[in-house]
């Protein structure tokens, strides 16, 4: 059975106030999708190309996010220190309350993207935690999901830190105010540099009910499960491929289906 569990990104330093507004179709990010939970909805707003990276495509990026539940917007507006270099606002259950988190991919103009966290208040947005930055400017990370992966008990946040560059794929766990590196293991990619899609990985749950995460290898040549069972990185299985794999879906049973880039697609059983 699979279980896709949604990613996330988001979170503080905010320059300007939050403040409940209504955005307009006009000023939400071209290329953003909305997401919902429950009676929740929430998109990217505010296009700017103050920060020109174009790792999604093209220098627009969003200067802020809008949730929206009964017909009530909340918005949250960033600084010119920072945009949010993602095309998604990932609605998440960190723990068992019935409201969600948001979560975004940050990216600081002097120091890189990092993930953050926010918590939605009935009347605004307030930051809850955040990874340290890259350390660079053009440095971008890109989140796979949220799920116990160690078999704790609790939900932490995988990503892959420069998934273009050495593919870092890390565990981070909300820790205070912070979200905290709690294992990793490089050489993996959950992205193609240019590409609009953010789903090049995929979490899956074993016969055992134990998430793992599928993915590709750096030069995209195989396929791999990697597991984060007991806060430590242990490579599952990896398959090569005969091309380089450009896409990949959940076809349930444990199954993926990967599309290569010489157009032929193929069904791996991954658990």
């Amino acid at each position: 059975m699979i279980d896709r569990h949604r990613f996330l990104a988001a979170i503080p330093a905010v320059a300007l106030p939050l403040h409940i507004a209504v955005a307009g179709p006009n000023d939400r990010l071209p290329d953003g999708e909305v997401t919902s939970s429950g009676a929740l909805r929430a998109w990217l707003v505010g296009p700017t190309t103050r920060y020109t990276h174009a790792v999604l495509g093209d220098n627009i990026e969003a200067e802020g996010f809008v949730v929206e539940t009964g017909g009530r917007q909340l918005q949250l507006r960033l600084g010119p220190e920072a945009v949010f270099e993602d095309r998604r606002v990932r609605l998440i259950k960190m723990d068992s309350s019935s409201i969600p988190l948001a979560l975004v991919v940050k990216a600081y103009q002097e120091r890189g993207a990092a993930l953050a966290l926010y918590r939605l208040g009935p009347d605004k947005i307030e930051p809850l935690a955040e990874s340290a930055p890259i350390g660079r400017p053009n440095r971008w990370l890109n989140p796979v999901g949220a799920a116990d992966f160690t078999g704790s008990g609790e939900i932490m946040i995988a990503a892959v830190v420069t998934p273009h560059l050495s593919g870092s794929l890390r565990l981070y766990r909300l820790a205070g105010g912070s979200l905290r590196e709690v294992a990793r293991i490089d050489g993996y990619t959950n992205h193609i540099i240019g590409s609009r899609d953010l789903d090049l990985a995929q979490i899956v749950t074993t016969r055992e009910g134990k998430p793992v995460i599928v993915i590709p290898t750096i030069d995209r040549f195989s396929i791999a499960t990697v597991s984060f069972f007991g806060s430590q990185a242990k490579i599952v299985s990896r398959t090569p491929t005969s091309s380089r794999i450009l896409t990949m879906s959940a076809a349930g049973n444990g199954t993926i289906t990967l599309n290569f880039e010489n157009g032929l697609a193929q069904a791996v059983s991954m658990i």
